[in-house]
């Protein structure tokens, strides 16, 4: 990532204003109508809810950019001439035609730098030509970080990187060039982030909980914010813009409570994932290794959690009931 600190501060401008929109749209609810209302809420909640995560993405690359740039947990530095990132650029595109796993996860820029470019290297991350990236995404199935040898010109090293998509993994290379007068440097690199030594490749058992609390306390949340929703469904005050009286429960004339089966249903959607994340967390604060299956249907089901979410509220805003 180029940039991160911009790319933060525009997230953050983003999210500020989906809550702007819809603090806007509960003001013009009375005068605009349902139909500007309901578009002014959607625009507003999808940034609300997509770019607070983009900023947090952006403001942890930041933060690690600047980390690494001042030398904290620095492992190895060098310099690639313009000649040598020409020639590094070239083979570049010709490795990366072999395979779709071989594209290189770096944007590498069009023109080179005339006076060259600087490798940063930390234990996790790395800068390339100014570009950020960390290394904590890197495949834990089957690639291991490789080096090319002669007659390559520059000697590279290939991180395996993988990020998980709908449908499967996206495997890409991080390829980085090491010149012969940094050969020395580029090895100790290399023997870091060995996978018998790597902590990234074979997380240690401390990593692991640490996944598991974050997942469990992130859980937890879920789970305690949608019972009080519950509460507020069987007759706490709640404003009528962010719950519609469609959605609560109502008393009969007869004295009677009768309730909507899909205000329940909504509701029940959060919490059941709010619980199965809890289990997660859990399995991997007690487990002492990484199970792949089921960090893969963590990722599924937080796809199915904002997608499955964002249709029920669709639906809300969209359709009457009967």
């Amino acid at each position: 990532m180029r940039n991160p600190l911009s790319k933060a501060l525009w997230s953050i401008c983003l999210a500020v204003l989906g809550a702007g929109l819809v603090l806007l749209a509960y003001a013009f609810h009375v005068e605009a109508g349902n139909t500007i209302t309901a578009i002014l809420a959607i625009v507003g909640m999808t940034l609300a809810v997509i770019f607070p995560f983009t900023f947090l993405w952006a403001l942890f690359s930041a933060i690690g950019y600047a980390h690494l740039m001042s030398g904290k947990d620095l492992i190895a530095r060098w310099h690639v001439t313009a000649g040598d990132w020409d020639r590094f650029r070239a083979f570049d595109e010709i490795r990366a035609a072999e395979h779709p796993t071989l594209r290189n996860d770096m944007r590498i820029r069009t023109q080179t730098p005339p006076q060259g470019v600087d490798v940063i290297v930390g234990s996790g991350n790395i800068i390339v030509d100014g570009s950020y990236h960390s290394i904590a995404g890197l495949d834990r199935h089957g690639r291991e970080i490789n080096w090319l040898n002669a007659p390559v010109d520059p000697e590279c090293i290939e991180f395996p990187k993988s990020y998980s998509r709908k449908g499967g993994a996206l495997k890409l290379t991080l390829r980085v060039p090491v010149p012969a007068s940094a050969r020395a440097e580029g090895v100790r690199v290399f023997e870091h982030y060995h996978p018998k030594e790597n902590p990234i490749l074979n997380p240690t058992p401390a990593s692991v909980r640490r996944d598991g609390v974050v997942t469990l306390v992130l859980s937890l949340f879920v789970v305690a914010a949608t019972g009080a929703l519950l509460a507020l469904l069987l007759g706490a005050p709640f404003p009528a813009f962010l719950m519609p009286d469609s959605m609560r429960i109502v008393k009969s004339p007869d004295g009677e409570e009768a309730s909507l089966t899909g205000s329940f249903v909504l509701v029940g959607f959060f919490m059941f994932f709010g619980l199965v994340g809890s289990i997660a967390g859990l399995w991997l604060i007690l487990s002492r290794k990484r199970h792949m299956m089921l960090t893969k249907i963590m990722w599924a089901m937080l796809w199915l959690f904002f997608i499955g979410g964002t249709l029920l509220q669709l639906v809300y805003l969209w359709i009457e009931p009967a």
